[in-house]
């Protein structure tokens, strides 16, 4: 017979001293390659079955969340520009030329913020994606782009009429 001293192998194709096959956790999710099997009375399909595969970079209502941040930061530049602008006009000291560059640089980056602000929000609202947001992009964008450039054409007009 054989003789005790010799280990036997557990598995005729494994060697005697082989590691073992480490344990799968109970935990873990199946290979995305490997799919479900087919319900019965309905006819299992040929080859691998694509599995659920990792989740998108963004979310489906980030273009909604962004459109609303770019708001916020529009409307945080206004609300800082109206507190600040007694400030700069009382440390400028008669030179109201360097004032106007101010305003004027504060109106530019308003007007493309606000029109950015628009744009994302309705192409966000188009899409459904977290539509209150959107919405409030809207409204803020749009307000703040109208403002800019009637506030540059009654500009435009004192200089032409004055």
């Amino acid at each position: 017979m054989s003789d005790p001293q010799q280990p036997q192998p557990a598995q005729p194709n494994q060697p005697p001293y082989a590691q073992p096959a480490p344990m799968q956790s109970p935990y873990a999710r199946p290979a995305a390659s490997q799919g479900y099997p087919a319900p019965a009375g309905y006819p299992q399909a040929a080859g691998p079955q694509p599995g659920y595969g990792a989740a998108p970079a963004s979310g489906p209502g980030s273009l909604g969340r962004t459109a609303f941040i770019i708001a916020l930061v529009t409307a945080a530049l206004g609300l800082l520009f109206v507190i600040l602008s007694p400030i700069i006009i009382a440390g400028m000291r008669g030179q109201y030329g360097l004032y106007e560059v101010i305003s004027l640089v504060r109106s530019v980056l308003g007007l493309a913020l606000g029109v950015t602000a628009l744009i994302l929000g309705v192409i966000a609202a188009r899409r459904g994606s977290q539509p209150v947001l959107a919405g409030i992009a809207i409204g803020v964008g749009g307000v703040e782009a109208l403002g800019v450039v009637f506030s540059l054409l009654s500009n435009l007009m004192y200089g032409v009429l004055l």
